[in-house]
């Protein structure tokens, strides 16, 4: 279907039932989210759970060449998701970069009482959309013509799927007096957003479905798959109105200068009332929001280690003359069967990471053992890394130039989230502990970041995946429809037999 968000641009959009944008998702404590998707795109498509963690249920994660072959045009599966976790969420396609496309929408889990009071929970969804069509993107980024590849293009920010210059088009209505939770979520393919609000405080009370003691700050940044929810008091009088800024950020292409676009949108008193901060300097300072300062309200102790993952991240020209990103000069590519088929079909050999093919990248951890992993960001471009299936512990972030100055260690019960952002030249170390058997996707969220490589798999407690999950019969008939293999090794083989399997492309000396 057709859509013109910022009445600027028609273009092709992803709709639901017929409609655009998708509707939001609200679920409560102990629901079951039952989601029957019919495909009626000319391609196929999938369905994840963003934040979810899936326990026992990995097969409804959505991740396409992972953990399902994906929805075949004209075909259906049945998302049957137990709902165990509270707080900010949202939906997306996990099918190549099709939720650029608008197939996407917030999935807010209500808990019977919260921690904090509030009048009215309102839900911004922040994205950085582009006129141009994902499959039209991603040729672009992978070109081997570094003309075509550096061609500069931009998003435009809209929110809750509105946008454009008339500021009157975005506005948040609050009544004087009353306590808002904003409930903001990146949902872009790329870049991160910025949002404050002239002369107003955002208490922070949660990122990532995962509730914190209140940190007062006047902005927050989110990178794409980010969620914060920040509790705003109105003023007393509706004398006035304000501006709220929802400034994009975009590094997606090396070799193009980085991009501030600024946004504004109305917090609205009253329709007729003076508009306060139009053009006189921000009263935002846009301090950096460091979220290893945040105190989580749930105190767990960080897990230790037993396996220690290094991953450094690199932006440089392959051997196949194209712009790949890659976790230790690895580019990922899907393999043929998912891993999750594979897993469960190829016996002890489940345990051989060769199995699950060079390619994918795959990390195998054995039952609860606590992982830590080192993210080297040696890019010039800042990348928000996603796991899926866990909450990790951020437990130091610093610079590459290892000045002590710039290093922040977690206090003693380290906040915990699923997406983490590392600026240019800087490192993290995370931690979280394999108590979730299941094929588990570590991923950088700029979605086309995602198509150029920057992925890979960790095989969690292969043996015990294979005692505790059963693939519904629809995931196997969805792969039978689409020629996909639904046993053996990554290219539908016995066990180690991967006869010309091809590893490269590899990064060309000094690029």
């Amino acid at each position: 279907m057709m859509a013109n968000p910022d009445g600027n641009n028609e273009r092709r959009v992803i709709g639901v039932n017929g409609h655009w944008p998708p509707p939001v998702v609200h679920v409560d404590l102990g629901d079951k989210l039952v989601i029957n998707a019919f495909n009626k795109l000319d391609e196929a498509t999938s369905l994840h759970t963003h934040g979810f963690f899936q326990n026992g249920t990995n097969y409804y994660d959505g991740a396409a060449s992972v953990t399902e072959c994906g929805i075949p045009p004209n075909g259906s599966y049945t998302y049957e998701i137990d709902v165990v976790q509270t707080g900010t969420f949202w939906i997306h396609s996990h099918y190549k970069a099709q939720y650029v496309d608008g197939l996407r929408t917030p999935l807010i889990c209500h808990a019977p009482k919260e921690h904090y009071e509030y009048d009215e929970d309102k839900v911004l969804m922040l994205e950085a959309w582009y006129y141009r069509k994902s499959p039209d993107i991603a040729d672009q980024l992978l070109s081997t013509s570094e003309r075509i590849r550096t061609a500069p293009f931009l998003p435009h920010m809209i929110i809750n799927s509105v946008g454009g210059s008339d500021l009157n088009k975005t506005v948040i209505r609050m009544t004087p007096g009353k306590t808002y939770r904003l409930r903001l979520l990146n949902v872009s393919g790329t870049g991160m957003v910025r949002f404050g609000i002239e002369d107003h405080m955002l208490s922070v009370i949660e990122v990532d479905g995962v509730d914190t003691e209140i940190k007062q700050v006047d902005n927050v940044q989110l990178s794409v798959g980010q969620r914060v929810s920040v509790l705003v008091t109105a003023k007393e009088s509706a004398d006035y109105n304000y501006i709220f800024h929802a400034d994009i950020f975009t590094d997606i292409q090396s070799g193009v200068a980085r991009a501030e676009l600024p946004f504004k949108g109305i917090v609205e008193y009253s329709p007729g009332a003076t508009l306060l901060n139009n053009t006189k300097k921000s009263t935002v300072s846009w301090d950096f929001f460091q979220d290893i300062d945040l105190v989580p309200i749930e105190k767990i102790p960080p897990p230790g280690v037993h396996k220690w993952v290094p991953l450094e991240v690199h932006t440089s020209i392959f051997d196949d003359r194209r712009e790949h990103l890659a976790f230790n000069n690895r580019t990922y590519e899907p393999p043929t069967v998912p891993s999750l088929v594979t897993a469960l079909t190829t016996g002890y050999q489940a345990y051989y990471p060769d199995v699950y093919g060079f390619k994918s990248y795959p990390i195998i951890l054995d039952p609860m053992e606590d992982v830590e992993v080192a993210i080297f960001n040696l890019d010039v471009n800042s990348h928000p890394f996603h796991l899926h299936g866990h909450n990790y512990f951020i437990m130091v972030r610093g610079t590459i130039d290892k000045n002590p100055k710039n290093r922040l260690a977690a206090s003693k019960y380290p906040m915990r989230r699923d997406t983490i952002t590392l600026p240019p030249k800087s490192y993290a170390i995370v931690r979280f502990r394999a108590d979730n058997p299941g094929v588990w996707v570590f991923h950088c969220h700029m979605q086309f970041h995602n198509e150029q490589g920057l992925s890979l798999t960790f095989i969690e407690a292969p043996f015990r995946i294979n005692g505790t999950i059963v693939l519904p019969n629809q995931l196997k008939q969805n792969c039978d429809i689409m020629g996909i293999p639904t046993q053996g090794n990554a290219m539908g083989r016995n066990g180690l037999d991967l006869p010309d399997e091809p590893r490269g492309p590899f990064p060309l000396s000094g690029l």
